[in-house]
């Protein structure tokens, strides 16, 4: 029995982070993947024959990651899996294919907080924060150990974004 998990992550960016600059990180595939602490290797591979026709002409990757099973590192394994990414006006918007019929499908935005001014006017130099929307498909009794491995994964990825952006 699957399980369907929707969750959004809004982590601020440094105020030195352009958002032009995080963008083109966003884009820049190898740069995302590379910052991915669980991933061990990866390359870029032909789509599946049974791609989803909106998914066929995406960009697919071979990826293998490391995953610790239990605490401290005590049993870890390897995963490989494959996964489609599109660039998006607003980010970069990815869908993975674990296995054991795990499906991660994350939409990367750059966003910016409106703060209000006293006239009640949105002030447009609101700070910027990365918004990643996260629909978690899953075998029932998997669900809290791949939404922890995953959010663990993606918080060092956001803190990775945000040193590189500052270049």
């Amino acid at each position: 029995m699957q399980s369907r998990t929707v969750f959004t992550n809004q982590t601020p960016l440094p105020s030195t982070v352009s958002e032009d600059v995080v963008l083109r990180t966003l884009r820049d595939h190898a740069a995302m993947i590379e910052q991915n602490p669980l991933v061990i290797h990866y390359e870029q591979c032909a789509p599946p024959e049974d791609a989803p026709a909106d998914e066929a002409n995406g960009i697919w990757y071979e990826l293998t990651d490391r995953i610790s099973y239990l605490p401290w590192g005590l049993l870890q394994g390897k995963v490989r899996y494959r996964g489609c990414f599109h660039d998006t006006p607003q980010g970069l918007r990815t869908h993975i294919y674990a296995p054991m019929g795990v499906h991660i499908r994350n939409h990367w935005t750059v966003q910016r907080r409106r703060r209000e001014t006293y006239a009640g006017e949105a002030d447009p130099s609101g700070e910027l924060y990365l918004q990643e929307q996260i629909e978690l498909r899953c075998p029932f009794g998997t669900t809290s150990f791949v939404r922890r491995t995953l959010s663990q994964a993606h918080r060092e990825l956001v803190a990775r974004l945000g040193e590189a952006g500052r270049g």
